[in-house]
């Protein structure tokens, strides 16, 4: 066939293959799909589209704006820190002769923290009844935080670091709950606490000794002043327990019967004056042997109050 023959033909078919080779369809739009915002560590998904009728092969790369980059229509990526991150996503052919840039923002934060108590603290662990206890917890969470205490003896606290003064020994369930919009927990302790004393009290070996008249268990002017020093030790001294012991000569009238009676005269005094009667216990030890003179019998007509540990 001649060119001359077909001249139309052949200049339509020769321009259509070169608009074709030379002008290929170029990346002129895309289409960003990605997270608004992610936690940190949570591994988030980006695609990028180009225009349907871009000339392939189109290649993709991302900058995360953590420095970290990849390559691909469709990508993951791990933010570590949190965050406000400018993505941008680049698509082009032609060897890069033609490109489009997007950039889409994602905030990254840190992942809620529940409420949690890690330990519990008391200084001191073993406290008494005049000193004071402070308590501390090693906990974890997101602000704000809310505390409960419960300190066993009925009180309580919302206080992070509340101070608590015992009235009674014994052993306490110590327990603290914290709370925050995500979460709670609690976690308890045990504390101990004992009577105080002051420090001579541990010194104390003896107390006074109260004297009788002949055949008599009443407390004279003189007795009741000498017991009021071992009132003033009983009542400071409340880890001490006592044991009032009487006693008679043999020149008395039913000795056994008047060494209880004496006893119990002091035991009777002690209690009506404030000290419990779980602390006082009595004996009567009857007749002294081998005591019969006048003179030598006074020293055996009395009761003794015997501290105990």
């Amino acid at each position: 066939m001649s060119f001359f023959r077909y001249p139309l033909i052949a200049l339509v078919g020769f321009f259509a293959i070169v608009t074709t080779g030379c002008n290929p369809r170029a990346v002129e739009s895309l289409v960003v799909d990605a997270p608004e915002s992610l936690e940190t560590n949570q591994e988030g998904d980006f695609m990028a589209t180009a225009n349907e009728d871009a000339r392939p092969p189109v290649v993709y790369s991302w900058e995360f704006g953590d420095g970290e980059t990849s390559d691909g229509s469709d990508v993951t990526h791990v933010f570590t820190e949190a965050g406000n991150y400018n993505v941008i996503v680049t698509a082009t052919n032609r060897e890069g002769r033609f490109s489009v840039s997007d950039t889409t923002s994602v905030l990254v934060v840190n992942p809620p923290v529940p409420a949690q108590v890690l330990a519990l603290l008391a200084n001191p662990t073993s406290s008494n009844t005049q000193t004071p206890v402070e308590f501390s917890a090693n906990v974890r969470g997101d602000a704000p935080l809310s505390y409960n205490w419960n300190f066993g003896d009925g009180a309580s606290s919302s206080s992070p670091r509340p101070q608590h003064t015992y009235m009674s020994q014994g052993e306490y369930a110590v327990s603290l709950e914290i709370s925050n919009e995500h979460g709670r927990d609690a976690r308890t302790m045990t504390i101990s606490i004992s009577t105080f004393e002051p420090p001579y009290c541990a010194d104390i070996a003896e107390m006074s000794t109260v004297f009788f008249e002949r055949n008599s268990s009443v407390l004279s002017d003189e007795a009741l002043m000498t017991l009021e020093d071992n009132l003033e030790i009983l009542s400071e001294c409340l880890n001490l327990n006592v044991r009032v012991e009487g006693m008679s000569s043999p020149l008395e009238r039913n000795p056994q019967q008047l060494s209880e009676d004496r006893a119990r005269a002091l035991v009777d005094h002690y209690t009506s004056n404030g000290i419990g009667l779980e602390r006082v216990t009595m004996l009567g030890l009857g007749s002294a042997d081998g005591t019969s003179k006048k003179s030598g019998a006074e020293q055996f007509r009395r009761a003794d109050t015997v501290p105990l540990r």
